[in-house]
C-alpha cells in the first residue's frame, strides 16, 4: 500500500463480545486489502474476561488501539465515544460492529467508491451465527434511500458498519445530539452527510452482517412496516381507544420528538444549505410542535404504493402521535 493512500480510522464500539463472532471481525479487518488503517475501540464496560480477550487478541498490533469506559453508556454513547479517538491524521473513517465479517476488499472498494461523496455505503450479506446465509442483500421488502433527506430523517437506510465517509464530517457530527427516543448513530452520521452533500452506494455486499440474540440492531426491524391495523379493533372500542392513546405518547417520545430534533440539530450545525434540503429540514423540525406537517405526512404515506416503502411507513405512526404534539415548540429558541 503506497504511503499516499487515505488513512482510514476505523472506530469500533464493543461490549461482551462474542469471543468467536469478535475473533472472526478482527482477523477479517487484518485481512483488508486496504492496509492503511487504524482501528481505535471503545469498549464499554465489559466483563473482565471479554475484555481480556479483545485485549490478547490486539496485543500484537499495534494499529488497535483500545480505550476502555467507565459508566455504562450504551451503544449510541459509545459510539459516539469512539468517534472522538479519531485522530486528525485520519483522512477517512469507518465504523465497525464487534461481531460482523467483513470481505477483504471492503475498505478498498469504499475507498475507490467515495468520489465526491460525503459517505459512502455498501450492501450487506445477511447470516446467522453460524454463517449461514439468511439473505444476499439487506433489501428485502423495503428500498433502499440515500438521496431523499427527508426520507431519511423518517428512517434509516444507512447501516453504520457499511459506511465510509470523509474525517471532516466528525466537525458537524460530534457532538451527537441529545439521545431522546430511539437514536441511531449511523442514521444522524448519514443524515449529516447527506443534509451537506451527497452519499454513494455500492450495490453489493462488502461485508456478512451477523443476526444473533445479542444484536442491538437486527435486519427483521428494519423490515418491519408499521401496520396500524393492530391497534385497531372495532368490537372494542375503548380497548383501541387506549391502545391508540398509549402509542401515540410512545411514537411521540420514541420518534416525533427525536427526528425533529435531529432536524433542529442539522440546521443549527450546517448554515446554509440547498433549498430543497432546508425545505425538508423544516418540515420534519416541526413533528414536534403545535403546527405539524399533517398534510405533508399524509401524502407521503401514500407513496408505498408507487414502490417507494423505503420509511417503512413511519409516516402513519408519526400521524399517530398527533394527539402528543405541542412540547417541542419549548425546545425551540425564543
Amino acid at each position: 500500500m503506497p504511503a499516499e493512500a487515505p488513512l482510514v480510522a476505523i472506530a469500533m464500539a464493543t461490549f461482551d463480545p462474542d469471543p468467536l463472532l469478535l475473533e472472526r471481525q478482527i482477523g477479517s479487518i487484518r485481512e483488508q486489502t486496504h492496509e492503511r488503517w487504524i482501528c481505535l475501540v471503545s469498549d464499554d464496560g465489559s466483563a473482565p474476561e471479554r475484555l481480556e480477550h479483545l485485549r490478547s487478541l490486539t496485543a500484537d498490533d499495534e494499529r488497535f488501539t483500545i480505550s476502555v469506559g467507565g459508566e455504562r453508556l450504551g451503544f449510541y454513547a459509545n459510539f459516539e465515544r469512539a468517534l472522538r479517538m479519531v485522530p486528525a491524521e485520519a483522512d477517512l473513517v469507518a465504523l465497525a460492529d464487534q461481531d460482523d465479517r467483513w470481505y477483504p476488499e471492503k475498505l478498498s472498494v469504499l475507498v475507490g467508491s467515495l468520489g465526491d461523496a460525503q459517505l459512502v455505503y455498501s450492501d450487506m450479506r445477511i447470516v446467522d451465527e453460524r454463517e449461514q446465509v439468511v439473505s444476499e442483500t439487506f433489501w428485502q421488502r423495503r428500498r433502499n434511500n440515500y438521496t431523499d433527506l427527508a426520507s431519511l430523517l423518517l428512517a434509516n437506510t444507512v447501516t453504520g458498519a457499511a459506511s465510509l465517509f470523509r474525517r471532516e464530517l466528525l466537525d458537524l457530527v460530534l457532538p451527537f445530539p441529545e439521545p431522546v427516543g430511539d437514536p441511531f448513530h449511523d442514521q444522524w452520521i448519514a443524515a449529516i452527510a447527506l443534509a451537506t452533500g451527497r452519499i454513494a452506494y455500492v450495490d453489493r455486499p462488502l461485508y456478512d452482517y451477523v443476526q444473533h440474540g445479542g444484536a442491538a440492531r437486527g435486519h427483521a426491524a428494519a423490515m418491519r412496516e408499521f401496520d396500524p391495523g393492530r391497534l385497531l379493533s372495532w368490537r372494542r372500542p375503548r380497548a383501541t381507544m387506549s391502545r391508540l392513546s398509549a402509542y401515540a405518547k410512545r411514537a411521540y417520545e420514541t420518534n416525533a420528538h427525536r427526528i425533529a430534533l435531529s432536524a433542529r440539530e442539522i440546521e443549527a450545525r450546517t448554515g446554509s444549505l440547498d433549498a430543497e434540503k432546508a425545505r425538508a429540514l423544516r418540515r420534519v423540525a416541526r413533528l414536534d410542535t403545535r403546527k405539524p406537517p399533517i398534510g405533508w405526512l399524509a401524502l407521503r404515506s401514500l407513496r408505498r404504493f408507487t414502490g417507494h416503502n423505503e420509511t417503512m411507513g413511519i409516516e402513519l405512526s408519526l400521524l399517530a402521535a398527533a394527539p402528543r404534539r405541542g412540547s417541542g415548540d419549548l425546545h425551540r429558541p425564543p
